[in-house]
């Protein structure tokens, strides 16, 4: 009998089983499925997830003053984090948001860091150019440049760190899928049974359910309570370059940038209705092959299409190499920085989880069940602190962040139009 099972363990579910583990007398269990070692259509694997990567964007700064905060809270604990495991998994090599400085990106960024104390440069258009020469950016864009406590992390190497502390604090790490929780009575207390693809029943006072896209395609929650979720599909673009334009970049900081984009940058790319481009790019960084990439994706925002099928989710995830999607990002990645000599690029797939609040759901669905669900693209950075807070909240019962809870309140969707 567990304390806390939590289902999911990607990096949400893998810091939540982390704090819960540090916490007295508190038995815990992270229940999840490994990275698998190929993506197939032929395979009856149907969950996938979207940190299978090498880099995510970590940054202190944001437009929504909630995001930066808990960005910053996490952030806080990376070093931390890293001594403990013993294993490296962020690269400060510095993060810049970019765009017309009039514009709504740039406004509400500059007042968020400015209102939170965030180090940070302000770049004008001219300073931008002199600081960034190499970067293809409209004449007229300015940048918040953080220099320090921002760049990129590695989500793999995060989640292989969580779950090392775990595990030597006690928490058992389970390899499967959940494909049902269900509540039951055990003389009168209440017991949380999950159930396992695998054949495996694992019982706990309490379970957590921090399992991204795929949350409504197996029976994780009571009967009619479906999360009002949003699956987005993305493509990116990992564009290879020689070791000498990654040498000559070596000072290249993350970027995320929104704005009209300059002249030669590809027309039909994803944009936002207005026509805005919503992009965000990161330096060269050398992968597991030994070779350096520039990843380049466009942002959730510019994208209008959604999934609502296991089946198409599973396609999206198990759709690689070159697409046309792909190719537009390499487009743009030689557009963006200049005078690189692309020598190949391949291309991945990923899913947002998006919320109709912009916000994470963190939240009881009754006493004993919780969610840490819908990251919106900004969970990646922050999911130290979500796995910290949505741990307290189910194990306690009480909301353990300055954030006031309600802007983490679970959204279920109205289903009585189907029953009509």
């Amino acid at each position: 009998m567990y304390d806390l099972c939590v289902v999911g363990a990607g990096m949400i579910g893998s810091a939540a089983a982390r704090h819960a583990s540090l916490q007295p007398n508190i038995r815990v269990c992270l229940v999840g499925p490994e990275e698998p070692k190929e993506r197939s259509m032929d395979s009856p694997r149907e969950i996938f997830a979207s940190h299978y990567d090498e880099s995510r964007i970590t940054r202190r700064s944001d437009p929504d003053p909630i995001w930066a905060t808990l960005g910053q809270k996490a952030m806080d604990r990376y070093r931390d984090l890293e001594a403990t495991s013993g294993l490296n998994f962020y690269s400060e090599t510095g993060c810049m948001m970019a765009g017309p400085p009039a514009g709504q990106f740039m406004t509400k960024t500059q007042e968020t860091v400015t209102s939170q104390n965030i180090q940070h440069d302000y770049l004008t258009p001219k300073l931008l150019r002199q600081r960034f020469p190499y970067m293809n950016l409209p004449d007229t864009d300015g940048a918040i440049y953080e220099t320090k406590n921002a760049g990129y992390i590695n989500p793999r190497v995060l989640i292989a760190a969580q779950e090392q502390i775990a595990r030597d604090n006690g928490c058992v790490v389970i390899n499967d899928v959940v494909y049902e929780i269900t509540q039951q009575d055990d003389n009168g207390a209440s017991l949380m049974s999950v159930l396992t693809e695998g054949g495996q029943k694992i019982e706990a006072r309490r379970v957590l359910i921090a399992t991204g896209s795929f949350t409504n395609f197996r029976n994780l929650l009571p009967p009619g309570q479906e999360p009002d979720l949003m699956l987005v599909p993305l493509a990116v673009a990992k564009v290879e370059v020689s070791v000498e334009d990654a040498k000559r970049l070596r000072d290249m900081p993350s970027m995320i940038y929104k704005g009209e984009g300059n002249t030669n940058w590809p027309e039909d790319y994803p944009r936002y209705p207005n026509k805005l481009y919503g992009i965000y790019l990161l330096p060269p960084i050398k992968y597991p092959d030994g070779k350096f990439y520039i990843k380049c994706g466009y942002l959730h925002g510019t994208e209008s299409r959604r999934l609502s099928t296991v089946a198409e989710v599973k396609a999206w995830f198990c759709t690689e190499g070159v697409t046309p999607l792909v190719t537009k990002s390499a487009d743009l990645v030689t557009a963006v920085t200049k005078d690189i000599k692309p020598l190949s690029y391949h291309g991945d797939h990923c899913i947002v989880t998006e919320t109709p609040t912009h916000r994470i759901y963190i939240d009881l669905v009754h006493p004993d069940l919780g969610v840490a669900i819908g990251g919106n693209g900004y969970a990646a950075k922050s999911s130290d602190e979500i796995g910290r807070i949505a741990a307290m909240l189910v194990l306690y019962g009480k909301w353990d962040s300055e954030l006031p809870a309600e802007t983490f309140k679970l959204k279920l969707k109205d289903t009585s139009k189907n029953n009509l």
